[in-house]
C-alpha cells in the first residue's frame, strides 16, 4: 500500500539563507510511506532539484515530532527494520555539502506490519473505568492477543487527545488519564494493535470526574445560558463540591430579583421566567457549602428579540452584514472566546427588512471556537427558505470576535468576513467590477436604530464619476441592502474602480462587497472606514511563485492627486525595490504582479514579502492574492499600525485544508513573539515562544499548525509580543484545490 505524496513544497517555494557558517539550502518537503516486506517500512520522497544539495537525512521515533534514531542517505527512499506492531513517525530534512541541515518536513505516521499472515485484528473485553478522582481516572481492558496499546479521550466525543502508546504488548492494560478537570464528562475508547499491525477500537464510553480535593474552596467552575427565548431563560452551572445556589438578577442598577436552589448538589440549573423581551440583564451566582459561600463575576444575559418584530440589539452586540443560504452559497458561522472564560452567546438572525427571523444561544469554550455550518438554516430552518439573504448579530457575557464563511457549494471557496462592532457613515470598497471576467456584490447594513438614507458613487480609477444613485436609498434599522452586480444596477459595464458609500442621516453603517470571477472564485472586500486612511500604510503579504502572485490596489480618498513611495521588504527588514506612482483624486492605481516589478523582474520571482506605503495624501491599500491555476483571489487591506495582541480566528491543518501565517514586525525593534494555537474546545495544541522577529523584518509559514506540531485539527491562534513591538498578522487560509481567503489578525487590546 502507498501512501507516498509526490509533490515536493520545496520546488515551490525555494529559499536560500546566507549564514556564517556557509549555504545553507532550506529544505521543505513532503514525504510519503510505502508499506514494503512485512517488518520493514520504506519511507520515500521527492527530489530536491538543487546542485548544492548533499544528501538527504531520514529521522523516525514513536512519538510524534520526537526523533531519537536517524540515517542519511543520498537516495529518495530508505528501508528500516522496525519493531512489529508499534507506530512510529518519520520526518525527512535535506543537507548541503558542508553538511548544513535544512527545515525538517511534514510529518507521516505508519504501524509496522509483523511477521506472518496474521490479518485479524484483537479483540477487545471488559473495558472498565476505575479510581476517578478530580484529575485522573484508569482505564482497564483486555485483549485476545499480546497488543500494543492507548487511549483516546476528550470532553466531546470527537475525543482529541490520547495515551502515549504502551512499551510492552499484552493481554491485560491499566492506562492512566491525568491532567483532568474536576466535575467533566470525558468521552474516550480503547485502541489496542497487535504484533502483526493490526488494529481495533472500542465503542466510545464515557464516565465524569469528581470534586477533586474534599478540602479544596468552593468554586462555581461552569455557567451556561440556554434556552433563550423572549420571555425566559434557563441557567445552569456546576459547583466543584455539592453546594446549594442563589441566583440573583435584574435588569437596571440593582438585582431585585432571585431564585434559591436549595439542594446540595453538583449540577444546579433553574428557569427565570415572565421576562420582558429584548432587555438586558444583570445576574450573579452565589453557591454555598457548610457555611463557605463561592460567588460568581456579574453576568449578563439578554432576553430574545420577538421573531417578526423589529430587531433591538444591545449595545455590545456585533455584526455580520452578510449570511446566504442558497443553491450557490452558504454560509458558516464562527464564534472564537477571546478570554479564559466559557462565553454565553445570543445570536440573532435579521432579514433585510430590520425584523427578527429567529435566534438561538450557543457556547463557546474558554479560548475556544464554536463553528455553525450553514448558519441560516441550523439556526432558522423552520422560517428562511432555499434562497435567503440576511444578517445577523451576537450578544455574549464574555468577550468574542466573530467571522462568516461564505463558500461556494460547488468550488468549495471559502471568502471571509470578520464581524464588526461599529459602523461609521463614510465606507470605501476599495473595487468593485463589472467586466467580462469579475462582477462584485454589495451588502450594506445600517447599525442604527431608525432607517437608515444612504447613496453610493462609483467612480473609474481615473477619479471620474461612473454612476451615482441620484435619490437617498432607505435601509430599514438594523436591515440591509443587497446587490448581486452592484455596478450593473447602477448601469456601469465593462468597467471598475472604487465605490463610496454614504449616510445621509448620520446612521452607522458596514458593508462588504464579494468580488466573484465567472468560474466563482471569489473573495471580500469589507467595507472601509474613510477614517482609516492614512499617510502611511503597511500591507503584510506579497508574493510571486510559480504558485501564487499579488496584485496592489492604492486608493485615494482626497480630492488631490497623490504621490505614494511603494516600497517592498525582505525577512530581515530591508528595503529590495521601490517604486513611486500616482493615484488620481479619488482614484484607484493598480499595479499587477507587484513582486515582480519591485524587482524589476521579467519572470518568476520566487520571492515573499511585505510593502509599506508612504503618500503625501491620505491613502488606503489593499492586495488580491491570486491562485495562478484558479485565478481566485484573496484579498487584505493595508494596516496604519499594529498592535502587541492579536487573534487569528481559525486556522486549519486538516483535510484538504491549511493555513499560512505572516507576522510583520512594524516596531522599531526587534519583536519577541509568542504564538499560542487553541483547538476548538479551548485545548493548548501548539505554540511557538519567543520568536524573534528583526526590526521591520516578518516571521512565515506556509503552514503555521504543522510549524505549531499540529496535525488533523483546526482552532484560534494567539499572537502576543512580549516586548509590546507592534505587529501585523495574516493568515491565508487555503485548500489542495487552489482556493482560498484571508483572515487578518484582530487586535485583542
Amino acid at each position: 500500500m502507498e501512501l507516498r505524496e509526490r509533490e515536493s513544497y520545496m520546488s515551490k517555494n525555494q529559499r536560500n539563507y546566507i549564514q556564517s557558517c556557509g549555504i545553507t539550502v532550506i529544505l521543505l518537503i513532503f514525504c510519503g510511506v510505502t508499506l514494503a516486506a512485512t517488518g520493514s517500512v520504506t519511507v520515500a520522497w521527492d527530489p530536491i532539484q538543487d546542485s548544492r544539495l548533499g544528501g538527504y537525512t531520514v529521522n523516525w521515533g514513536l512519538s510524534s515530532r520526537t526523533y531519537t534514531n536517524s540515517q542519511n542517505t543520498s537516495a529518495t527512499q530508505l528501508t528500516l527494520e522496525l519493531e512489529a506492531g508499534k507506530k512510529y513517525y518519520f520526518a525527512v530534512n535535506g543537507y548541503d555539502k558542508q553538511l548544513d541541515p535544512g527545515d525538517i518536513s511534514a510529518e507521516v505516521s505508519t504501524v509496522v506490519n509483523g511477521s506472518g499472515n496474521d490479518t485479524t485484528p484483537p479483540v477487545i473485553s471488559k473495558v472498565a473505568v476505575g479510581n476517578i478522582t478530580g484529575s485522573t481516572a484508569f482505564v482497564s481492558f483486555t485483549t485476545n492477543e499480546e497488543a500494543y496499546a492507548q487511549v483516546e479521550y476528550g470532553t466531546t466525543q470527537s475525543l482529541g487527545s490520547a495515551t502515549g502508546l504502551t512499551n510492552d504488548a499484552a493481554t491485560s492494560n491499566n492506562l492512566r488519564l491525568s491532567g483532568l478537570s474536576t466535575l467533566t464528562t470525558y468521552f474516550f475508547r480503547v485502541v489496542a494493535t497487535d504484533l502483526s499491525g493490526n488494529e481495533s477500537r472500542s465503542a466510545i464510553s464515557s464516565f465524569k470526574t469528581t470534586d477533586g480535593d474534599p478540602n479544596a474552596s468552593l468554586r462555581i467552575i461552569q455557567i451556561t445560558v440556554s434556552h433563550v427565548t423572549s420571555s425566559a431563560v434557563r441557567i445552569t452551572w456546576s459547583t466543584n463540591k455539592s453546594a446549594s445556589g442563589i441566583i440573583q438578577f435584574g435588569s437596571g442598577s440593582t438585582m431585585n430579583g432571585s431564585l434559591a436552589q436549595t439542594d446540595p448538589i453538583t449540577d444546579h440549573s433553574v428557569t427565570i421566567s415572565g421576562l420582558p423581551p429584548s432587555t438586558v440583564y444583570r445576574y450573579q451566582i452565589l453557591a454555598s457549602s457548610g457555611g463557605v459561600q463561592a460567588t460568581s463575576g456579574i453576568l449578563t444575559f439578554k432576553t430574545a428579540d420577538r421573531v417578526s418584530q423589529p430587531a433591538q440589539p444591545s449595545p455590545n452586540a456585533i455584526f455580520v452584514p452578510s449570511v446566504v443560504e442558497n443553491g450557490n452559497i452558504r454560509t458558516n458561522l464562527g464564534i472564537d472566546s477571546l478570554t479564559d472564560s466559557a462565553a454565553n452567546v445570543n445570536i440573532t438572525v435579521v432579514g433585510k427588512d430590520g425584523l427578527v427571523i429567529a435566534g438561538t444561544t450557543v457556547q463557546v469554550p474558554a479560548r475556544g471556537l464554536t463553528q455553525i455550518n450553514s448558519v441560516l438554516p441550523s439556526i432558522a430552518s423552520s422560517t428562511v427558505g432555499h434562497d435567503t439573504h440576511a444578517d445577523l448579530y451576537l450578544e455574549s457575557d464574555q468577550p468574542i470576535s466573530a467571522w462568516a464563511s461564505q463558500i461556494d457549494n460547488s468550488t468549495n471557496d471559502p471568502s471571509l468576513l470578520i464581524s464588526k462592532q461599529n459602523g461609521s457613515t463614510q465606507i470605501l470598497i476599495p473595487s468593485a467590477a463589472n467586466t467580462s471576467s469579475f462582477s462584485s456584490s454589495l451588502v450594506i447594513m445600517n447599525l442604527g436604530s431608525t432607517s437608515a438614507q444612504v447613496a453610493l458613487k462609483a467612480y473609474g480609477i481615473d477619479g471620474s464619476v461612473l454612476a451615482e444613485s441620484h435619490d437617498p436609498l432607505s435601509i430599514p434599522a438594523n436591515g440591509i441592502l443587497a446587490y448581486d452586480n452592484v455596478l450593473q444596477s447602477l448601469g456601469v459595464n465593462g468597467n471598475y474602480g472604487p465605490i463610496e458609500i454614504t449616510s445621509l442621516n448620520s446612521n452607522p453603517l458596514v458593508a462588504a462587497s464579494r468580488v466573484a470571477s465567472k468560474n466563482r472564485s471569489g473573495g471580500f472586500f469589507e467595507g472601509v472606514n474613510y477614517a482609516e486612511a492614512a499617510l502611511t500604510q503597511v500591507i503584510p503579504h506579497v508574493v510571486d511563485t510559480a504558485d501564487l502572485r499579488t496584485n496592489l490596489g492604492v486608493n485615494n480618498v482626497t480630492s488631490f492627486d497623490a504621490t505614494v513611495m511603494v516600497r517592498l521588504m525582505n525577512k530581515d527588514g530591508q528595503e529590495v525595490g521601490a517604486l513611486p506612482v500616482t493615484v488620481a483624486p479619488k482614484g484607484l492605481t493598480q499595479i499587477n504582479n507587484v513582486v515582480r516589478e519591485l524587482l524589476g523582474s521579467s519572470s518568476v520571482a520566487n520571492f515573499e514579502g511585505y510593502l509599506q506605503l508612504e503618500s503625501n495624501q491620505p491613502i488606503i491599500a489593499w492586495v488580491s492574492e491570486i491562485d495562478n491555476t484558479t485565478n481566485d483571489p484573496g484579498f487584505a487591506v493595508s494596516k496604519t499600525q499594529g498592535a502587541r495582541h492579536l487573534l487569528v480566528g481559525s486556522t486549519a491543518n486538516t483535510g484538504i485544508f491549511k493555513s499560512s501565517l505572516v507576522v510583520v514586525n512594524t516596531g522599531g525593534q526587534e519583536a519577541l513573539v509568542d504564538i499560542v494555537m487553541h483547538d476548538a474546545q479551548g485545548n493548548l495544541k501548539g505554540q511557538l515562544n519567543g520568536v524573534t522577529i528583526p526590526t521591520h523584518g516578518f516571521y512565515t509559514s506556509q503552514n503555521i499548525l504543522e510549524s505549531l506540531g499540529v496535525t488533523g485539527n483546526f482552532g484560534p491562534v494567539e499572537l502576543t509580543s512580549r516586548n509590546a513591538q507592534p505587529l501585523v498578522v495574516v493568515s491565508r487560509v487555503y485548500s489542495t484545490s487552489g482556493t482560498s481567503g484571508f483572515f487578518e489578525g484582530v487586535p485583542l487590546e
